[in-house]
């Protein structure tokens, strides 16, 4: 039997939340841009309309019960999620047990220690979505603001631009839009300075509590199947880069089975693929994860010869070879300018603005162009939802 938590299904767990953080994205930002009203008619856009609107500042009641609204309506969404991969470990295991004649535990996680990474989840979320705002640039430096700060700030630089005489007002506001719509939303961890997009952030928040849960259920049920072997998942266009460690390149040791133990025939899976490592199996944006292997019992999800061709051959796109790792990266990044340029068509029609609206769609057109032929030629499948995702790390103040 083979275990059916891939990693293509922790990938695809959080996409429901992650469509509901965007949803909330766009709806503020179509909130605070339409403020901007870029009608195109200079005569009609003074200084003191810019004066105007920071004096006003945002109705941020409004901007608060939007993000209460969407925060209550996705959260059902998070603990589905989980549900969801604590039935399917429990059958798996249940059924592996019974195929090799021994009882396991009714609970092998018990409710407590599920409840206390549900409530880790929950708390998570809730966090990003109280510490909401933008990346902007205030003296040279882009860091974070919360959304009411930042809505003031573009706008102080908007009056300071117009002021130095090299800009017009209908040219600063747009640039304050600009701005606004290329940071997208997002949030921070007060206690680093770090922060994300709010998607990204959301996204590592349940796939990080879904590899919690299933790390959990691994340990348990191999004390109970008393194994120390475990199999790796294994996944297309894996990491294949050598270094920095023997372990950082992930695609040669996914897919295959190791002890925790030495002495065994199998290696060691601390010394090979740097368990419990920073570039290691489980670790930061890794996406495999490891389940008990009873000999015997166990079916393996790939073999050998499987593994080998798990990836297509290196390909040429427009003069460069790509490895399938190099080339899911470079939808990756297709993906984020995408994302932008939906994001800058949104803001600049918000605000009024046609043409540079209009701009934001071309440009975006054309990336998906680019997007479609670019995966084609890697054999990939086009994921335009994933053009919705995407990650950037600042400083905060």
């Amino acid at each position: 039997m083979k275990y059916p938590i891939t990693p293509e299904y922790l990938e695809n767990a959080p996409k429901p939340l992650v469509k509901a953080i965007l949803a909330m994205e766009d709806d503020l930002l179509r909130e605070i841009c339409s403020r901007f009203k870029l009608t195109g008619e200079l005569n009609e856009v003074t200084i003191n309309d810019i004066r105007t609107l920071k004096a006003y500042g945002l109705d941020m009641d409004t901007i608060e019960r939007r993000i209460a609204n969407h925060t209550k309506a996705s959260t059902e969404e998070v603990q589905d999620a989980l549900d969801r991969v604590v039935k399917l470990n429990r059958e798996y295991y249940g059924e592996l047990s019974d195929k090799a004649g021994i009882t396991m535990p009714l609970e092998i996680v018990t409710a407590r220690e599920i409840e206390l990474i549900r409530k880790q989840m929950l708390d998570e979320y809730r966090n990003i979505t109280r510490s909401l705002g933008f990346a902007v640039q205030t003296n040279g430096e882009i860091v974070f603001r919360p959304i009411a700060k930042a809505y003031q700030a573009v706008l102080d630089k908007a009056e300071m631009k117009v002021y130095s005489g090299g800009f017009t007002v209908q040219q600063a506001l747009e640039d304050a839009v600009r701005e606004l719509a290329d940071s997208g939303i997002r949030t921070v961890d007060y206690a680093s300075g770090w922060m994300n997009h709010a998607d990204v952030a959301a996204r590592r928040a349940i796939v990080t509590g879904l590899n919690q849960v299933t790390s959990k259920y691994a340990e348990e049920a191999a004390e109970v199947l008393e194994t120390d072997l475990y199999e790796v998942t294994a996944h297309r266009g894996a990491r294949d880069k050598d270094k920095p460690h023997v372990w950082s390149n992930h695609k040669r040791w996914q897919g295959k089975v190791y002890a925790t133990k030495d002495g065994s025939k199998y290696p060691n899976i601390y010394k090979v693929c740097g368990l419990g490592q920073v570039d290691g199996l489980e670790g930061a944006n890794c996406r495999h994860h490891r389940h008990p292997f009873l000999e015997g019992v166990s079916e393996r999800v790939y073999t050998d010869d499987e593994l080998k061709n798990i990836d297509p051959p290196p390909f040429e796109y427009q003069g460069k070879t790509y490895t399938a790792y190099e080339a899911t990266q470079m939808q990756r990044k297709l993906e984020t300018a995408m994302r932008k340029q939906t994001r800058r068509r949104m803001a600049f029609e918000a605000a009024g603005d046609t043409e540079q609206a209009n701009n934001a769609k071309i440009r975006l057109q054309a990336l998906r162009r680019e997007y479609k032929a670019f995966s084609e030629a890697a054999e990939l499948p086009t994921q335009f939802e994933r053009a919705k995702v995407t990650a950037c790390n600042y400083r905060t103040l």
